[in-house]
């Protein structure tokens, strides 16, 4: 799903080892940076070539679908890592408005219309923690 550009940017939190992958990369485009001085196009992205230009689209499906492939790993899309997150979010307990936040969705119904049948299969789980609650 792409941004609206007349919406403001949402805020998610990242993972600590994420973030050091991420400072670690904004050190390269540094030195690329550096390296290049003038001729150096810098539009602030996160992720550029390496004269600071836009990276097109089908380069990054391009590479993830090689990573997939030399990963010997079922066949996934670079979007369906979207899914996989939202559902493994769901899946161990992650409320369903933070998730539909982290998605960016507009509304928490569509996170539910999408995600809410693996809160359901928690329904077993949910019984189990009652039976204890009330023993």
């Amino acid at each position: 799903m792409r941004r609206n550009r007349d919406s403001p940017p949402r805020t998610i939190t990242l993972p600590a080892t994420l973030v050091e992958v991420l400072r670690r990369h904004q050190l390269r485009q540094d030195g690329e940076r550096a390296a290049l001085g003038n001729a150096y196009h810098d539009e602030g992205l996160l992720f550029a070539k390496a004269d600071g230009r836009p990276v097109p689209p089908w380069t990054f499906t391009a590479s993830f679908s090689y990573l997939v492939e030399r990963a010997k790993v079922p066949y996934i899309r670079l979007h369906d890592l979207r899914d996989t997150h939202a559902s493994l979010l769901a899946k161990h307990g992650v409320p369903l408005e933070v998730v539909s936040n982290r998605l960016g969705h507009s509304a928490i119904g569509i996170t539910a219309d999408r995600y809410l049948h693996i809160y359901r299969s928690r329904d077993a789980q949910a019984a189990a923690v009652f039976e204890k609650i009330a023993g």
